[in-house]
């Protein structure tokens, strides 16, 4: 159980203070980064946004029309 304080909210324990003082310091510190990307990875990331706007925007459509109905021409 922790305890409280006199505000009655719980006070933190020592591993989340240790954790609220450090984590950001490591986040910060540059350390060196052994990866690769190769070229292609780039026109990757491209496809895969463009497939999923489309794909989100038919989706949508469909739905849409679901909900309203379509419109009928005389």
């Amino acid at each position: 159980m922790k305890a409280q304080n006199s505000r009655g909210n719980f006070r933190f324990s020592s591993l989340t203070r240790v954790l609220l003082l450090w984590l950001p310091l490591v986040l910060v510190l540059p350390l060196p980064a052994f990866g690769y990307a190769d070229p292609g990875t780039g026109a990757f990331l491209y496809q895969a946004f463009y497939a999923a706007f489309l794909g989100g925007t038919f989706y949508l459509r469909k739905a849409l029309d679901r909900y309203w109905g379509k419109r009928r021409q005389k």
